[in-house]
C-alpha cells in the first residue's frame, strides 16, 4: 500500500486520529514516519486546507530536538504528513524501567524547555506534551515528536480520546485546555512539570480513576511537595517544578527559555569562599593551644628547692661526659660533610587533600587537572589542599571550559557545576 510516493513498510502506531507507519520515501531516499489521518476526520474541503496550511508552518521548525516535517500532502480522499523517522524509545516506556537522577531531570528538562520556546518563538504551540511524544535515540540525543499536530486535527482545542487513551494525553493537559480557554507556550511548560514532577516523585502529580476525576484533580487539586516523596530532589529543583504546576498561566515560567535558565541554575553552587574560622574548628595542627591551664608556662618547672649540683664530680662521670661530647662533635662534622658533598633531597613535606566533585550539563565530559585527564563526569577526585589547579572540561561539539580552583583545608567536598556550551554558541 502507498500513500502518494510514500511505500508502506510497516504500521507503528495508532491514535484516535488516524494511523502512523513506517514509510520509504523513494524521492530522498530515506525512512519516514508517515502519519495518515482517518477518512472520517477529513470533514471538509475547508478542513483539509487549513491542515496543509498549518502542517507546513512546521514544516519551518529546524531544531535538533525536534522531529522535522518533510512534507504533507493528500492522496486516496485523505491528508498525511512525512516526519523524520526516529529509532528510539519512547519516554514513557523508560520512566518504567529507570529513575532518573536529578542532573538527569535537569538536563532533560533543559534540553525540551529550550526546544519548546524555539517553537513558541515560531507562534507554534505543542499541546499534547507528554512522555510518548518524546523518544530518546539510542546516542542520548532526545526529539520531541506531533509538534502542533494536536491543534491541526482538532482546531476547537478539544483533543479526542479514546478510552484506551483516557490515561495518557489527558493526564498531562494543563487546566487552560481542559477548560476550552485559549492557550499559549505557558500550557507546554505546565505539561512539561508535570513530566518532570513523574520523574522527580516516581508518580504523576494529579491523578484519577476517570477522565473527569483527572480532569478535577488538575484545575482544582495542589499536588504534594516533591521532596515528601522523594527527599533525594534538592529543594531547589523542585521548587522549580511546583512553579510549572501553578494553575494560572500567569504564575508559571513566562517561557521555556526562563524555565531552561531556573532548572540550570537549580543545581549550581557557588564555590567556598575563605572565611575566618572559629577555633575550636581548626586542626589541632592549626591553632595553638590556649585552652590548657598550663598554657605559656615552661615544659619543665624546675623547684625553687633544688639544691646545687656539687662542686666537684666523680672522675667517671666526667669521664663519660668527654666521651658523649666527643661523639657529639664528630657526628656533626659528619652530617656537615654529607650535606656538602652529597645531593641535598628534601623530606617530603606533607600533603592535606581535600575533594573536588566535579558535574556537568551534559555529563560525560572529559575532566583534566593540571593538563592530566582524570576521567568523566560526575566525578569525585582527591587533590592536594592550598594549591591551585587547572580544570579543564572538554566535550564533542561543546566549547571547552577551564578554569582555576584553590581547594582549602578542612572544607570538605567542594561542589563544582558546569554548563557547558555547544560549539554553535557564541553568547
Amino acid at each position: 500500500m502507498n500513500y502518494g510516493r510514500y511505500q508502506i513498510i510497516k504500521e507503528i502506531g495508532k491514535g484516535s486520529m488516524g494511523m502512523v507507519y513506517q514509510a520509504h520515501d523513494p524521492n530522498l531516499d530515506i525512512q519516514v514516519a508517515l502519519k495518515v489521518l482517518r477518512q472520517d476526520r477529513v470533514i471538509s474541503e475547508a478542513f483539509v486546507k487549513r491542515f496543509l496550511s498549518e502542517a507546513k508552518a512546521l514544516g519551518r521548525l529546524d531544531h535538533p530536538n525536534i522531529v522535522r516535517v518533510y512534507n504533507v500532502d493528500e492522496a486516496d480522499g485523505t491528508v498525511y504528513i512525512a516526519m523524520e523517522f526516529i529509532e528510539g524509545e519512547p519516554l514513557n516506556e523508560i520512566i518504567q524501567k529507570k529513575r532518573f537522577t536529578p542532573l538527569e531531570i535537569i538536563e532533560f528538562g533543559s534540553l525540551v524547555a529550550e526546544a519548546l520556546d524555539y517553537a513558541h518563538q515560531k507562534g507554534i504551540v505543542h499541546r499534547d506534551v507528554k512522555p510518548s511524544n518524546i523518544l530518546l535515540r539510542s546516542d542520548g540525543r532526545l526529539k520531541i515528536t506531533d509538534f502542533g499536530i494536536a491543534r491541526i486535527e482538532d482546531p476547537s482545542g478539544h483533543q479526542q480520546t479514546q478510552a484506551g487513551e483516557i490515561l495518557g494525553t489527558p493526564a498531562y493537559m494543563s487546566p487552560e485546555q481542559i477548560e476550552s480557554r485559549p492557550v499559549d507556550g505557558r500550557s507546554d511548560l505546565f505539561s512539561l512539570g508535570i513530566i518532570l514532577y513523574e520523574l522527580s516523585a516516581g508518580t504523576r502529580p494529579f491523578k484519577g480513576e476517570s477522565l473527569a476525576s483527572i480532569f478535577n484533580s488538575i484545575i482544582k487539586e495542589s499536588p504534594a511537595q516533591i521532596t515528601e516523596t522523594a527527599p533525594s530532589i534538592p529543594r531547589e529543583l523542585s521548587q522549580v517544578i511546583m512553579k510549572c504546576l501553578q494553575k494560572s498561566p500567569d504564575e508559571r515560567f513566562e517561557t521555556g527559555r526562563e524555565l531552561a535558565s531556573a532548572l540550570k541554575n537549580c543545581l549550581k553552587k557557588e564555590a567556598p569562599v575563605a572565611a575566618v574560622i572559629p577555633m575550636k574548628d581548626l586542626p589541632t595542627t592549626d591553632r595553638q593551644i590556649t585552652d590548657s591551664p598550663t598554657a605559656g608556662m615552661p615544659a619543665t618547672v624546675r623547684s625553687t628547692t633544688e639544691k646545687p649540683a656539687a662542686a666537684k664530680k666523680e672522675k667517671k662521670i666526667f669521664i663519660l661526659f668527654l666521651i658523649v661530647i666527643t661523639f657529639a662533635m664528630i657526628g656533626g662534622v659528619t652530617y656537615y660533610i654529607k650535606l656538602r658533598n652529597a645531593e641535598y633531597t628534601p623530606a617530603a613535606k606533607k600533603v592535606t587533600s581535600a575533594f573536588l566533585k566535579v558535574e556537568s550539563m551534559p555529563a560525560e565530559a572529559n575532566v583534566f587537572i593540571n593538563g592530566t585527564f582524570k576521567g568523566k563526569t560526575p566525578v569525585r577526585l582527591e587533590l592536594p589542599a592550598e594549591e591551585k589547579h587547572e580544570v579543564r572540561l572538554t566535550l564533542p561539539n561543546y566549547q571547552d571550559w577551564e578554569a582555576q580552583v584553590q581547594l582549602k583545608k578542612g572544607e570538605g567536598e567542594t561542589p563544582l557545576f558546569v554548563q557547558l556550551m555547544s560549539a554553535g554558541d557564541t553568547k
